[in-house]
């Protein structure tokens, strides 16, 4: 049931048309209307640093260029994280049999890395924090608008910006898949224009 279910997904994103008929600005209200677990979020990262498989520190902004998920399994958090985890094992499945997984990075982050399933993907990686977990799954969970106790998962956009959570396991894979693909079908926003800028626009 589970490889139809991810076949049916895959072959949904394979037929997404093209960037033109993508929502575009409209991206965070067509998800809310599909999807209850979803909420748009409009702002900077925050500092996240992280130690990697390899033992070397990173940080979220070291990813800038790609869409980056992020989820946190915290100990005390047992059958609520593993069923959100199976969801995201769903979508990181169905969105590396697409062109999207070069431009994807799926991050786990939890104190004792070893154990946790990572469908082999190469897209996908466990860190540990580095620091107090806790502190930085309450940072995440900040940003959020939502009371409860729900595990989230933290998109952020190939700008760096935090721009949605998905709330616990009960959201649809393809909505999170969908999401993200319009993600990367984002125009980057313009920086702003300085005064120079402004001042040579005048005599040209």
């Amino acid at each position: 049931m589970r490889r139809l279910a991810l076949t049916a997904m895959t072959m949904a994103l394979l037929g997404i048309p093209a960037l033109a008929d993508h929502p575009g600005e409209r991206l965070d209200e067509v998800t809310a209307l599909k999807e209850p677990a979803f909420e748009a979020l409009s702002g900077p990262a925050p500092d996240v640093d992280l130690i990697g498989a390899d033992g070397q520190p990173f940080e979220l902004a070291d990813l800038a260029g790609q869409v980056v998920a992020v989820h946190v399994r915290s100990s005390p958090c047992l059958e609520p994280c593993r069923a959100q985890h199976d969801r995201l094992a769903q979508t990181v499945a169905s969105l590396n049999a697409s062109p999207m997984r070069e431009m994807v990075r799926f991050i786990t982050i939890a104190e004792e890395p070893d154990g946790i399933d990572t469908v082999d993907a190469g897209n996908w990686s466990v860190a540990a924090p580095n620091g107090a977990l806790e502190d930085l799954e309450a940072e995440l969970a900040s940003r959020s608008a939502r009371n409860g106790d729900n595990p989230m998962v933290h998109l952020f956009d190939r700008e760096g910006r935090h721009v949605a959570i998905f709330h616990g396991a009960g959201f649809a894979p393809l909505n999170l898949l969908m999401h993200i693909n319009g993600l990367t079908n984002a125009h980057p926003h313009p920086e702003p224009e300085g005064l120079l800028d402004r001042v040579r626009g005048w005599f040209r």
